[in-house]
């Protein structure tokens, strides 16, 4: 009978707790209605009556940021997305706010990483679109920026989002906040936190050097460009083009490029042979179905670990694979990238599964349509003859390792 007592209070206090969540999560929503609108005075008390309610809600936090960002309240803005970074450090949410606070340092270049992150994380927001808008303005990239701003326009049926943000005086005379107290427990209110060190302005344009000008323009090229991913599809369907047009060539690039375990036991200076065969393929077929899994898997996986990482797992994992193959069957010759790219995926799917609370109800699906994709590619030997199981597993095992190790050591900092 007491158990049953016990039972009851703890459900009756868990409809009250998520009663609470909702109410916020209804005061968000409005709260954003009335700030694409631009009635920021307004969106800001719905925020502020979200986060009196449920203090632990980090789209609340959010919010009273982004309201006094254009209020103009900059150590508001600062706590608020200190908050959102201890409640939601890997999301959208917190990917965002890391954003605002690169704005209020002037870092314009680091806020457009993080609205990408956004963007790949939570498509749509129309906030996050405004954002980069007044990112590309501020680095006077006024085509980015309209086209920004137009998207922005689109998904929130407003052209008046540039209200949001402060107008370039006020920009230039922009400050740190000053230390404060921490968040009060009690109402929710937060207080800034700022460091006590101040922000400083970037460096006018005309006085940089030309090194800094041409590295500026070289980001602005690159930016959102899967980097190391082209690259691999463009090495990889350059060296099947050259051994395609000339059939004696392409023996040769096999002869000394295939990998066989008993070749490289024998001599140890055949061990390139990992490296090597992870770029040669034995046919259209094989190139094609390689190179399309590396298109769709590769850009979203290199943005998650940034491209350092991400041709650090495709390499390791390509080799460590080629070797589990070896020691398993040193008499069988292979060729293919399939176990760097098996390496990709497990790396992905290391992030989902570690991520999966942040990532919300999407988290579940992404999970099981990656699961189904693994088993069915790592059954596919069982129908298929010529497939080389041993580089799969290998590849996918150590992807999946390096892309925990990466993902845990990340901690609250996103992964890009």
């Amino acid at each position: 009978m007491g158990w049953r007592q016990v039972g009851l209070i703890g459900t009756r206090g868990g409809r009250i707790e998520m009663d609470q969540m909702t109410d916020a999560r209804t005061l968000v929503e409005q709260g954003e209605a009335l700030l694409l609108k631009g009635e920021v005075t307004e969106a800001a008390a719905e925020f502020n009556r979200a986060v009196q309610l449920e203090p632990s809600l980090a789209g609340a936090h959010l919010g009273v940021a982004e309201a006094n960002l254009a209020l103009g309240a900059f150590g508001v803005v600062y706590a608020a997305c200190r908050q959102v970074q201890q409640l939601a450090p890997d999301t959208a949410d917190g990917a965002l706010a890391r954003a605002i606070l690169s704005v209020l340092d002037h870092r314009y270049d680091v806020a457009l990483r993080d609205v990408e992150m956004v963007e790949s994380l939570q498509p749509g927001r129309a906030y996050a679109h405004a954002l980069r808008a007044y990112c590309f303005r501020r680095l006077g990239n006024s085509y980015d920026a309209n086209l920004a701003e137009s998207k922005a326009a689109r998904l929130s049926g407003s052209r008046e989002l540039a209200k949001l943000f402060p107008p370039a005086p006020a920009d230039a005379a922009m400050i740190p906040p000053p230390p404060a107290p921490a968040t009060n427990g009690a109402n929710g209110a937060v207080g800034p936190r700022g460091p006590n060190a101040p922000y400083t302005s970037p460096r006018p344009w005309n006085e940089r050097s030309n090194f800094e000008r041409r590295m500026v323009q070289a980001r602005f090229l690159a930016r959102g460009t899967s980097v190391v991913t082209n690259t691999l599809l463009a090495i990889n369907i350059a060296v099947f083009a050259i051994g395609f047009l000339d059939p004696r060539l392409n023996r040769t690039l096999f002869e000394l490029g295939a990998e066989q375990g008993s070749v490289m036991f024998s001599d140890p200076t055949q061990w390139y042979r990992l490296l090597t065969a992870m770029f040669l393929h034995l046919g259209l077929a094989h190139i094609f179905s390689n190179m399309l899994s590396l298109y769709f898997v590769g850009p979203l996986t290199e943005r998650l670990f940034g491209s350092g990482r991400f041709a650090l797992i495709y390499f390791a994992a390509g080799i460590i694979g080629g070797i589990t193959l070896a020691v398993l069957d040193p008499s069988q010759p292979a060729v293919g990238a399939s176990g760097a790219i098996f390496g990709i995926f497990g790396a992905f799917g290391a992030f989902v599964l570690l991520r999966r609370r942040q990532l919300g109800p999407a988290g579940r699906s992404i999970i099981n349509q990656w699961v189904f994709f693994l088993v069915l590619n790592l059954a596919l030997p069982l129908v298929l003859p010529g497939i080389a199981w041993q580089d799969h597993l290998g590849g996918v095992i150590s992807g999946f390792v390096l892309g925990a190790i990466f993902t845990a050591a990340s901690g609250r900092r996103r992964l890009l």
